[in-house]
């Protein structure tokens, strides 16, 4: 039981650390398409004043009792109920992320001291499939990988952005999602490569 317990920590710090750094780094990746798309056009505003709106929504999703606002774009009620729909998932990433940041990184410091990484091969030589099989499905149709995640994840339909009275839809092209959902993929596969590398560096030390 105690393993079992580990190992879900170990997935639910790797899952939210994912998700978080995905967030993080988007930072750096919406300016690319700012440029890419020309967002600034898009929404009849500077650069820097588009970037300000992206900042202050990201803030808003990752802070607990920041009140939603998009300072240069109107909204509707039920675009700002998507919203706050999202700031729920991303919070609950980041309180996991908290949570089993401590607890995983003890267990694979042990298991990096006792030369056991070798645990970790089996669990993840499935889990770097998942990248690959999810990343084939978007390079056949991203489209119906998004809807078919949003169907998955939120219980309403409120995702479904109408232009005319939530114009942000407009600077947050699907392109700039599908390269959201690609770096998350590519995040996860990297560190089931870290484990698969690492594990069997320990199974040759351990003779396995």
């Amino acid at each position: 039981m105690k393993r079992l317990g580990q190992q879900v920590c170990l997935w639910l710090f790797i899952i939210s650390a994912v998700v978080w750094g995905t967030i993080l780094l988007t930072y750096a990746l919406y300016p690319v398409f700012m440029h890419l798309e020309d967002l600034p056009a898009v929404a009849g505003l500077s650069g820097g004043r588009l970037y300000h709106n992206y900042v202050h929504l990201l803030t808003y999703l990752q802070v607990p009792g920041v009140a939603f606002s998009l300072p240069d774009f109107r909204w509707s009620a039920s675009g700002a109920q998507h919203f706050a729909d999202v700031k729920k998932l991303f919070v609950l990433a980041i309180v996991v992320f908290w949570v089993t940041v401590w607890p995983a990184w003890h267990w694979l410091r042990q298991l990096r001291q006792t030369h056991q990484r070798y645990l970790l091969i089996r669990p993840f030589q499935i889990g770097a499939l998942v990248p690959l099989v999810l990343g084939a499905l978007m390079a056949v149709n991203f489209d119906a990988v998004f809807i078919g995640f949003h169907k998955l994840m939120f219980r309403n339909n409120d995702w479904l952005f109408d232009p005319s009275v939530d114009p942000v839809i407009n600077v947050l092209p699907e392109n700039f999602f599908a390269a959201c959902f690609a770096l998350a993929l590519l995040l996860f596969e990297a560190m089931m490569v870290w484990g698969l590398v690492s594990g069997r560096r320990d199974a040759k030390l351990q003779g396995q």
